[in-house]
C-alpha cells in the first residue's frame, strides 16, 4: 500500500496535466469543515484537529485522529444547504483511514408546464462519498490519497463521476513550520446529465505553507492554488473586458501576466491560538474578492471569520463567510473522539 500511494502521487498528476479542465460537480469546491471555511476556503498545510480537513489534504495525520468524528452543517446561500459527516480510524497495516459523506441540497423547486399547469415539486441534490488513506514516511513527511465518487440528481437527470485527490504534508521537528501539497480532482465524469461522453474534472495543483511562532499565540498560513493554470482571470468578465491597445500596432489584447492574475491564486489566513482549547481564525481569499465583490460596495466579500472551542469531549466550530454582498454563509460543526466515549464506558 505504501509503494502504491507513492507511485500514484508521483506519476498520476503528470499523466493528466495535458487534459483540459471543464466545469463539473462544482459543489465539491465548497468546504466541508467549518475550519476550512474559516481558513479562506482551504489551507492544505494547516491542520487544526478536524478529521473533515482530510478533504483538503488527505495527508493530514494526527495521533488523536483515531476514532475522531466530525459533523457539520452549512447554510451556503439562500435555500442551498450542505450537511457532512466524517470519521477516521487507524489500521495497523495500512496507516490512517478516513471516510466522509457530503449531502448538498439546492432546495425544492416547482414544476410548471408550458400551459401553466402545476406538476408538483422536485428537488436537486448532490452527493459526495470519499475514502482516504494516509501514512507517515520519515522526517515529518506524510502522504495520502482520497478516492471519491460524486453523484448529482437534477430533476430527471443524473450524473456520476469518480476522482482521486493526492496529498503530501511536512511538519518540522519543533512543529512551527508546515508545508502542504495537493493534486485534486484527478478523474472523470463518467455519466453526464444528457449525453454519454466522458469529460475530465477540472483538476488543480495547490501548495501551502503555515508558520507558527514559539513565543506568540499567532499562526500565519498562505496558499497558492491552481498552479497548473496561470490565467484565472479568463473566466472573469471584468478581467476579460480589461483590454489594452498597443500604441504601435493598434492591436487590442488583454494582459495576462499581471499582479491581478497572480493574486487570484492566493489565499491567506491568520490564527490566534492562546491555548489548545480555543482559537480564532481570520481568512482572506483574493480570488473570491476579485470575482464576486462589486466595485461600488465590495464590503467584506472574500473575508471569513471562524472560531473553535473545545469543551470536555467536544469541539465546537463556527465560521461566517462573505461570498457576496447579498448575504453571508454560516457554517457550524461539532467534533468528538468516539474512543474517549468507549474507554469511559469500558472503565465504568
Amino acid at each position: 500500500m505504501k509503494r502504491l500511494l507513492l507511485a500514484v502521487f508521483v506519476f498520476l498528476p503528470w499523466i493528466v496535466l495535458a487534459q483540459p479542465g471543464r466545469s463539473a460537480f462544482s459543489f465539491t469546491q465548497v468546504p466541508i469543515s467549518p475550519l476550512a471555511s474559516a481558513l479562506s476556503g482551504s489551507q492544505v498545510a494547516t491542520y487544526l484537529g478536524d478529521v473533515a480537513q482530510t478533504v483538503d489534504n488527505p495527508a493530514f495525520i494526527d495521533s488523536a485522529m483515531h476514532g475522531g468524528a466530525s459533523l457539520s452543517y452549512l447554510n451556503y446561500l439562500s435555500t442551498i444547504n450542505q450537511a457532512s459527516l466524517a470519521y477516521a480510524h487507524r489500521f495497523d497495516s495500512l496507516g490512517f483511514g478516513s471516510a466522509y459523506l457530503r449531502y448538498f441540497d439546492y432546495g425544492t423547486f416547482q414544476e410548471i408546464d408550458e400551459t401553466g399547469i402545476d406538476l408538483g415539486q422536485f428537488k436537486a441534490v448532490d452527493y459526495e462519498l470519499g475514502v482516504s488513506f494516509a501514512r507517515s514516511y520519515k522526517h515529518g513527511i506524510t502522504y495520502g490519497a482520497t478516492f471519491k465518487q460524486v453523484f448529482s440528481n437534477m430533476y430527471r437527470y443524473f450524473a456520476y463521476g469518480a476522482a482521486i485527490d493526492l496529498g503530501a504534508h511536512y511538519t518540522s521537528k519543533n512543529g512551527n513550520l508546515m508545508l502542504g501539497l495537493t493534486a485534486d480532482d484527478i478523474g472523470l465524469k463518467l455519466i453526464d446529465y444528457t449525453s454519454g461522453h466522458h469529460e475530465w474534472f477540472p483538476y488543480s495543483l495547490n501548495i501551502g505553507v503555515t508558520k507558527k511562532f514559539a513565543k506568540a499565540p499567532l499562526v500565519f498560513a498562505f496558499q497558492y492554488s491552481d498552479i497548473q493554470q496561470w490565467d484565472l482571470g479568463a473566466v472573469d468578465q471584468d478581467a476579460i473586458d480589461n483590454v489594452k491597445t498597443d500604441p504601435l500596432t493598434g492591436n487590442e489584447e488583454r494582459p495576462v501576466f499581471t499582479l491581478d492574475n497572480f493574486a487570484r491564486h492566493l489565499a491567506a489566513s491568520m490564527l490566534f491560538v492562546p491555548n489548545e482549547k480555543f482559537n480564532l481564525i481570520l481568512g482572506y481569499n483574493f480570488r473570491r474578492r476579485l470575482e464576486l465583490a462589486t466595485s461600488e460596495r465590495p464590503a467584506l466579500v472574500g473575508f471569513s471569520f471562524g472560531a473553535q472551542v473545545k469543551v470536555k469531549r467536544f469541539g465546537i466550530q463556527y465560521c461566517i463567510t462573505s461570498y457576496h454582498l447579498s448575504g453571508t454563509s454560516n457554517h457550524f460543526g461539532i467534533t468528538t473522539n468516539l474512543n474517549e466515549w468507549y474507554s469511559k464506558r469500558k472503565a465504568g
